[in-house]
């Protein structure tokens, strides 16, 4: 990618993305509800840490909690748009108490480079002279009217994309994506309730798929062409709110059939004992 050409600048074939969106309203009660199934909800601290095979796992265990705690706080409705403080703040919880070539909350001293052949090349992070400039620029943007107007998907999913365009982190910027994803996705009215990452997990289970379309984009002439990476992180938040939506039905399916055995046992159960008590005095 030529960072001499970069812009905040995207394309968007919205009429391609519009059954996307009416499929993500369709099932929009599913990001709503506090009723999630096990995959989705966060496993607890201590479970974790128990689990855990060494000390770094563990370390990244605790600060992950700490920062969806403090994500789930900060993004709540109505409160005030996304800051750079806030990025830095996230980076800084996720890395605190980590070693390596960087410093936790601090935009990256040292170039990088990402990527590997079977997901389409290699990618150059923003040089490093560039990201202070780089980053005022990117909050002004995915805070802008412009990306506000925009289905608050489609929103996260923009962001998300410049941000690991950028890449501004020595290490954790996967981390950071996933949490200000869900952040704006939250502040939107898209409750995550601290358990729900459904873009993040279905990246990972697509994990050459994503990497493949991210470089497609970087690899043609800007403006990016994002229709095809949103319509993929679309399709995947579709397929798990659809999953939420059936274990809710199931949930549902089985207090009505409790509800109708207690109300049948409560019918017969009189009848049952009168019965018994004659049989008794016979």
């Amino acid at each position: 990618m030529d960072w001499i050409q970069f812009e905040f600048d995207y394309l968007l074939d919205l009429k391609r993305l519009t059954p996307h969106v009416l499929a993500i309203e369709a099932h929009k009660h599913a990001a709503l509800t506090r009723v999630l199934p096990p995959q989705w909800r966060e496993t607890s601290l201590e479970q974790g840490l128990a689990e855990a095979t060494d000390e770094k796992h563990q370390l990244r265990l605790r600060n992950s909690a700490n920062a969806r705690a403090w994500v789930n706080e900060r993004f709540a409705a109505r409160t005030p748009p996304l800051t750079l403080a806030d990025l830095m703040t996230m980076h800084r919880m996720v890395t605190d108490g980590a070693t390596g070539d960087y410093v936790p909350g601090a935009l990256r001293s040292l170039a990088v480079q990402v990527g590997c052949r079977e997901v389409g090349g290699l990618h150059m992070g923003a040089p490093i002279n560039w990201l202070p400039r780089l980053m005022g620029q990117y909050i002004a943007f995915i805070t802008s009217d412009r990306l506000l107007a925009l289905h608050p998907v489609i929103h996260a999913l923009i962001a998300h994309f410049f941000l690991v365009t950028i890449h501004p982190f020595g290490d954790a910027n996967g981390r950071v994506s996933r949490l200000l994803t869900a952040g704006i996705l939250l502040q939107r009215g898209y409750n995550v309730h601290g358990g729900f990452y459904a873009l993040s997990d279905y990246f990972y289970l697509n994990d050459i798929k994503y990497h493949s379309m991210q470089h497609r984009c970087w690899q043609s002439p800007p403006p990016f062409d994002l229709t095809a990476f949103v319509a993929f992180g679309m399709e995947g938040f579709v397929m798990e709110l659809r999953s939420i939506g059936s274990f809710i039905k199931m949930k549902l399916n089985r207090i009505v059939d409790r509800e109708a055995l207690v109300a049948a046992h409560s019918a017969t159960g009189p009848r049952r004992l009168r019965a018994s008590a004659r049989q008794a005095l016979q």
